[in-house]
Formats: structure tokens, C-alpha cells, sequence
């Protein structure tokens, strides 16, 4: 019997931590959010006032936990969340962070450990490229 792989995306754990930020549209230089849902070392969920499209890049400032430093970087959309489902929190946008320097992203890291990780609240689907794949790589 064979079982059907689920991809693993994440490359790292978001952590729940709450704050305010200032996030900008590069477009337009229009204000398009001022909290922060989540945040990882590799990027955040913001909830956003205003319409994002998937590939907007965003210029995002915040302060890191624990009274760290402000932290200003660029991020680009890759995500975007209605609101429509019973779990979301609202129209808000997913971020990658584009150009962090490694010091910072690992005290980032470091500044977030205590918090919570978000458990997930779908699984992932199934890789059938990959399953059929390892089926014949068994044969």
C-alpha cells in the first residue's frame, strides 16, 4: 500500500505576536495597514484597510519583541486572505520578506521563540506528482 504526500511549504514557524506597524504600497505610497497578526523570521500577516493584489511589494516598519530594535524592510505579497472563511482574521495580506540581512533575521528568530506557533488550519494538499513518483520508484 502506498500513502499520498503532502508537501511540506512553511519553511519556518510563525509565531502569534501582535503589534503595530506601518505598511506602505509601494505603488502608490498608500497606507495599507497598521497591525501585525503574525510574524516569522521570513515574514509577517498583516490586516490590511486597503486592497492588495499577490506581487504588490510592500515597505514595512515595526518594533521586533521584546522592546528590540524598529526594523524596516521590503516585503512582497504573497497572499492574499477575504476574510470569507470562519477562521480568517479578516482581509489581511501575507508577506515574504525580500531583503533582511542575516544578523537580523536571526535575532528576529531569537526575539520570537517564546511566542506561540499557529496551528495550522488546513492541510496540506496532496503532492500526486511526487506520490506517483515514489510508487514507481518502489517497483
Amino acid at each position: 500500500m502506498f500513502e499520498v504526500v503532502r508537501p511540506h511549504r512553511r519553511r519556518g514557524p510563525r509565531r502569534i505576536f501582535r503589534t503595530r506597524c506601518q505598511a506602505v504600497r509601494m505603488d502608490d505610497l498608500t497606507l495599507v495597514g497598521t497591525r501585525v497578526l503574525d510574524l516569522s523570521p521570513r515574514g509577517a500577516m498583516i490586516a490590511c484597510d486597503e486592497e492588495m493584489t499577490v506581487g504588490q511589494e510592500v515597505l514595512m516598519s515595526f518594533r521586533t519583541p521584546w522592546l528590540g530594535p524598529h526594523v524596516v524592510m521590503l516585503g512582497e505579497v504573497r497572499r492574499v486572505i477575504e476574510g470569507w472563511r470562519d477562521a480568517d482574521p479578516g482581509y489581511a495580506v501575507g508577506l515574504r520578506f525580500l531583503q533582511l540581512e542575516d544578523d537580523v533575521r536571526r535575532d528576529l528568530a531569537r526575539r520570537l521563540a517564546p511566542f506561540p506557533t499557529i496551528p495550522r488550519a488546513r492541510r496540506h494538499p496532496a503532492d500526486y506528482a511526487e506520490t506517483v513518483r515514489r510508487i514507481h520508484a518502489g517497483y
